[in-house]
């Protein structure tokens, strides 16, 4: 078995990944769901908001900690890799196990993933959530505001799924016949540019500070067995370490609050029958920043 240790996951096409998917029936049994799954309960579901075809609630999750992270519009290539970036892991299984085992290990992921989405639908369909954007200067960036209807914003989806992302491969890459240097490699490459696009969706004002805890908080419920509260302190103690454009005290200000408000949804959860109770009762009661 081929040691690709030496390799970075963004040398893996992502090609390898859709074809290995797509061209197989096996593969269809999986992505299909899934496909359906962001479709109905993500896209169509703001798209259909915003056409007035439905008429769910929505509040404004704005925190004046937001306004202490400047609207960095050269961040858009990193939040639009956020696809591929779980994309590359899997065309690495490809050519690291072959087809076969490759599409059985895909099946898994997509399993986590679709749960991910199914979950963050249960708030979603009964309060949707949105931020203020700047007016863009760049044509990528009115694009991305262009597609986006920006109605689901707790939990954050671009920020749950770099989590599962961060502790699926962690959990895969030490189950799985891997070398040493891949595992180290690897995972340190998935978690690294993992917070680079979680620090973009606050760069790019298209999350809250708010968005973050309430992820985290939704992954740590419905992944128990992969995803830990210590993973979920890492990311928050490292956004922004090497930012020079957000000031020292500031990311402590950002960090704390993240911190505190996971916990604060972790400790309401064991009152409650269902992890989304406690993020539907804050964004009930919410009151936007608006200065």
């Amino acid at each position: 078995m081929k040691n690709y240790g030496d390799r970075k996951l963004t040398s893996f096409s992502v090609m390898r990944a859709y074809a290995n998917v797509i061209l197989g029936i096996r593969g269809l049994f999986f992505l299909l769901p899934y496909l359906g799954t962001v479709i109905w309960k993500f896209f169509l579901l703001q798209y259909l908001q915003k056409i007035h075809l439905r008429r769910i609630e929505i509040t404004s999750v704005d925190h004046e900690l937001d306004t202490t992270v400047p609207f960095r519009e050269d961040y858009a290539g990193i939040y639009l890799d956020f696809i591929n970036y779980w994309i590359r892991p899997l065309s690495m299984m490809f050519k690291k196990f072959g087809h076969m085992k490759g599409l059985k290990l895909c099946a898994e992921w997509f399993r986590r993933i679709s749960l991910a989405y199914n979950e963050a639908y249960k708030v979603y369909s009964k309060n949707l959530t949105t931020t203020r954007r700047p007016s863009p200067k760049t044509k990528a960036v009115r694009n991305i505001q262009k597609a986006d209807p920006h109605y689901c914003c707790v939990p954050s989806l671009h920020i749950a799924v770099i989590v599962l992302t961060i502790s699926f491969y962690r959990m895969l890459l030490a189950r799985e016949d891997f070398t040493e240097d891949e595992r180290k490699n690897f995972n340190e490459e998935i978690y690294s540019h993992g917070v680079e696009i979680a620090e973009s969706v606050l760069y790019m004002k298209q999350h809250s500070v708010n968005c973050i805890p309430a992820a985290l908080y939704m992954v740590t419920k419905i992944a128990p067995d992969i995803m830990t509260v210590e993973i979920a302190e890492e990311l928050i103690k490292d956004l922004f370490a090497k930012a020079e454009d957000v000031t020292e005290e500031n990311k402590e200000k950002i960090k704390a609050h993240i911190q505190k408000f996971y916990h604060e949804l972790l400790s309401e959860s064991e009152l409650f029958g269902h992890w989304s109770v406690p993020v539907l009762n804050w964004i009930k009661n919410y009151t936007a920043y608006t200065e």
